[in-house]
């Protein structure tokens, strides 16, 4: 007997059964990348700012300078060792540190008093399969200091990156979660990106299922509405998270930016509407390509009927005729043949004008 394939489970479930067993707080990272862990340190105040690179944690606290703002974008989280000594060097609860490195945990935010933890997802259009490559971000907001958490190389703050080492970002005038407000606003802006990539496609499928319906198959739309409902388990948690932090208390972040979280929360609004009205498309797309399925399938057997129809009495007289009765008189007539087949031929060409009155095809 041949045996069933087995079942492949989900990376993201594979490498969360690490944590199984030990106890909370543990440092584990559960995501895929394994990129070395480095540190990218902006120093900064109004008139200068520094930046180090380093992957060496001691060369980087060194570098922090509490009178000023400071940004420390963490790339990599596969050393935990690393991000456990910079959590240290803050006196971070492990806690935190472990939702850090929990990279399948729901975007959230929450208020540890004397910091402020977010995490989000950072969101890329893979055009070559039609999908959305994700990634989690976690911002660490404390006095004069904010940490950010990346799993890799490659972002959407280079523009942040560059107004602030040209002193053209209002964030060298303002606290450190104003900062923090900007980066989270670029990924929520990307975010806009992704949908318009996914608009592009919904269109290109309606053209084809217009033109052909043999050119779309049902995988590719269940591919999309899958890429939906994806987006969707990101945005909801994080428009929630947005709006409670609007009437959060805490005195990391300053009111002048609520005005701000503000805006990302009318940005999330506005991209979960339109995420809906692509729900509603694809489900129209799918209900549309059922019913045209349907009309082809209903074609080919109303042609096939006609054909039937047409020849059940030829087929009943060639039958007849067939029998080897040893007494037929039609057989003996010299124009018995010629007879029958013009019979059939004006039964055949009278059910045809028939059905062709009645409109059946």
């Amino acid at each position: 007997m041949k045996s069933k394939p087995a079942i492949k489970k989900p990376e993201h479930i594979r490498n969360y059964r690490k944590k199984a067993g030990l106890p909370p707080g543990s440092l584990v990272y559960t995501g895929n990348i394994h990129q070395d862990t480095t540190f990218d340190l902006f120093s900064y105040d109004t008139k200068t700012i520094e930046r180090t690179e380093s992957d060496n944690i001691s060369k980087i606290t060194g570098k922090i300078d509490y009178e000023r703002n400071n940004w420390i974008n963490v790339i990599g989280l596969s050393n935990t060792d690393l991000i456990s000594k910079l959590g240290d060097h803050h006196a971070l609860h492990p806690l935190m540190l472990e939702d850090v490195l929990n990279t399948e945990s729901m975007p959230k935010i929450e208020n540890y008093g004397d910091v402020l933890f977010i995490s989000l997802k950072m969101l890329k259009w893979d055009s070559v399969i039609n999908a959305i490559n994700s990634e989690q971000i976690s911002f660490i907001i404390g006095k004069k200091y904010l940490l950010s958490f990346q799993e890799n190389d490659g972002d959407v703050f280079e523009p942040v990156r560059e107004r602030l080492l040209n002193g053209l970002s209002q964030a060298r005038e303002k606290s450190i979660d104003f900062l923090a407000y900007v980066l989270i606003d670029k990924i929520v802006d990307n975010y806009f990106i992704i949908l318009a990539n996914i608009e592009d496609h919904i269109e290109n499928i309606e053209l084809e299922l217009i033109e052909d319906t043999d050119r779309i198959s049902p995988r590719q739309m269940m591919h999309l509405k899958k890429q939906l409902i994806l987006l969707r388990k990101y945005l909801y948690p994080l428009r929630d998270e947005v709006r409670s932090l609007q009437h959060d208390d805490s005195k990391l972040i300053d009111p002048k930016t609520i005005k701000y979280i503000n805006d990302i929360y009318d940005h999330l609004q506005n991209i979960i509407q339109n995420l809906e009205s692509f729900r509603d498309t694809i489900s129209n797309l799918m209900e549309l390509y059922s019913s045209t399925i349907s009309n082809k399938l209903n074609a080919v057997m109303k042609a096939l009927t006609v054909v039937g129809v047409i020849f059940i009495p030829l087929t009943f007289i060639v039958g007849l005729y067939g029998m080897n009765f040893k007494y037929m008189p039609e057989l003996s007539y010299p124009l018995g043949y010629p007879i029958v087949l013009f019979a059939m031929l004006v039964i055949a060409i009278g059910m045809y004008l028939y059905m062709k009155s009645r409109k059946w095809f």
